[in-house]
């Protein structure tokens, strides 16, 4: 089958509908199988539901859930199967007729179409299919409004923010004849980016007019809400490793395990710290394994070096990753006065993480070159 017929039936799953919110599950899977086949996790056509694609699942899902979600990857690893490209094998002695649901006993594995999992491995043919996949979120509004919360803007923020990309921004940018459809209805990364850039080598932009002025926060907020949502970075970088000819195909695992957040890498951090850095929360399926000095930054050894990590909750690693908190060296919670609303994120001050020597070099550049200062 073509890469086309892949897209479009990624881009037209058979998903629960609750009022005008289309359940994100079977995206979540799709996002996190692709993810592992990728980085090489799943090396061949056999996908397992292991702790690797359960971890995976979550990410994606703690992006684009709602409050009534719940977080259960066994039924999109099930009822995926109603799709066409996705293949349970069964356990021996085991009727499929009688199998409604998920269960070890019941399912061995699944397996996909040979051709789609090519498709999968290739990051030219993988990108494609990631943004198919965003076709079947109906609710980008609601999304673009729990990140906006997520990443600590005021309240009053994110509602003029959201009004104006609803109404205002989108309808200017049609008069403009920058854009064809409203901005919530633009799903692919690269055409909202092809966009901004079009937005800001236009000529209006040479006015002095407080409100395109405003239009372009917006539209770098979006477009980072969409880079965000579709792990434009971590492709890239994945991509780096797989270019570099200095290293041996087992050195580009470890690597790309360490940049996804998995393997021996994530294994290392929960040892050290043992759940959540500062707030102690112990279920690792909630926290991120990350890098301190951004991976882009560090070398090789760096990379791998446990105390260049944290394992934190959601909130906490995107505030850190953005720079709006840091850790002194005594590890006590530093936050920016660019941060809105820490509370509404949990963060106060008085929070703190207990640190190794070892940890100090990477903090303080942290501190010096990601802070955003106090």
């Amino acid at each position: 089958m073509s890469l086309e017929y892949y897209a479009d039936k990624f881009r037209n799953l058979n998903m629960n509908t609750k009022g005008n919110h289309k359940s994100p599950h079977k995206v979540c899977m799709l996002l996190a199988v692709t993810e592992l086949i990728e980085s090489g996790v799943i090396a061949t056509n056999r996908i397992d539901l292991n702790e690797p694609l359960k971890e995976a699942f979550t990410r994606f899902f703690n992006q684009r859930r709602r409050d009534t979600d719940q977080n259960t990857p066994e039924n999109p690893y099930f009822h995926l199967k109603s799709e066409g490209f996705w293949h349970i094998v069964y356990n021996s002695g085991i009727d499929p007729a009688t199998v409604k649901r998920y269960s070890k006993t019941a399912v061995s594995h699944i397996t996909i179409d040979d051709a789609l999992f090519a498709y999968l491995q290739s990051r030219i043919t993988n990108t494609d299919l990631k943004e198919a996949l965003n076709h079947n979120l109906s609710d980008l509004a609601f999304l673009y409004q729990q990140w906006l919360v997520d990443i600590g803007q005021a309240p009053e923020t994110i509602e003029r923010y959201t009004r104006l990309i609803a109404s205002d921004l989108s309808e200017w940018l049609q008069e403009q004849g920058l854009a064809n459809v409203p901005v919530f209805d633009m799903k692919s990364y690269r055409a909202f980016h092809d966009l901004a850039l079009r937005f800001k080598q236009s000529h209006v932009l040479q006015v002095n007019d407080p409100n395109l002025n405003l239009f372009s926060a917006v539209i770098d907020s979006y477009q980072q809400f969409l880079k965000d949502l579709t792990q434009v970075d971590l492709q890239q970088d994945v991509a780096q490793i797989d270019a570099d000819k200095h290293l041996t195909t087992t050195e580009k695992q470890i690597l790309r395990n360490a940049r996804l957040g998995q393997g021996t890498y994530r294994r290392q951090l929960i040892d050290l710290w043992q759940g959540c850095a500062v707030t102690r929360y112990r279920n690792t399926q909630m926290l991120v394994a990350s890098h301190i000095k951004p991976w882009r930054e560090s070398n090789n050894d760096e990379r791998l070096d446990k105390y260049n990590g944290l394992l934190l909750l959601a909130n906490l690693d995107k505030a850190f990753d953005l720079g709006f908190i840091s850790f002194d060296q005594h590890g006590k919670v530093m936050i920016s006065k660019y941060l809105q609303s820490p509370a509404t994120l949990g963060i106060r001050e008085g929070m703190q993480c207990s640190l190794y020597r070892e940890h100090q070099q990477y903090l303080s550049y942290h501190r010096g070159e990601l802070f955003k200062g106090l």
